[in-house]
């Protein structure tokens, strides 16, 4: 029981060694894509990961409720990486980004990233509701 306590003990310190270095380099990445996109310098490598990180750091930015809300951020980063989902898939990506979900949490939570503008919800083939990211930031 002991051996397992520490083993966690030191994947959560890693985990947040390495979410320190993640903000560390957040700032940076975005100043870099901002003076890419000034000098028409394309970035190739990382580009995509480097814009769903500055796209979800400026949300987080401009909306400072979501800083605190991991699921939220989650959803967020589902739809940045697939910007048009429905509810079964953006609970099955959460799932792969913190382990767990449920759909009626991730409903819940998409009701209120609508209402705070940051998510639409828009009629797919059959009838089917999905959503996507509502503006850029």
């Amino acid at each position: 029981m002991m051996e397992k306590m520490d083993e966690l003990s030191k994947r959560i310190e890693e985990l947040q060694k390495r979410l320190e270095k993640i903000e560390e380099i957040m700032p940076i990445a975005s100043e870099l894509m901002h003076l890419s996109e000034r000098l028409n310098i394309p970035l190739n490598l990382y580009s995509s990961q480097l814009k769903q990180m500055v796209l979800l750091n400026s949300i987080k930015d401009s909306l400072p409720e979501i800083e605190k809300d991991d699921l939220s951020k989650s959803i967020i980063q589902s739809l940045i990486e697939k910007p048009e989902l429905n509810i079964s898939q953006i609970s099955e990506k959460v799932r792969m980004l913190r382990g767990k979900s449920s759909r009626r949490i991730i409903a819940e939570r998409l009701k209120n990233l609508e209402e705070l503008g940051i998510v639409e919800m828009f009629e797919g083939q059959n009838n089917e509701k999905k959503f996507r990211l509502k503006r850029q930031f």
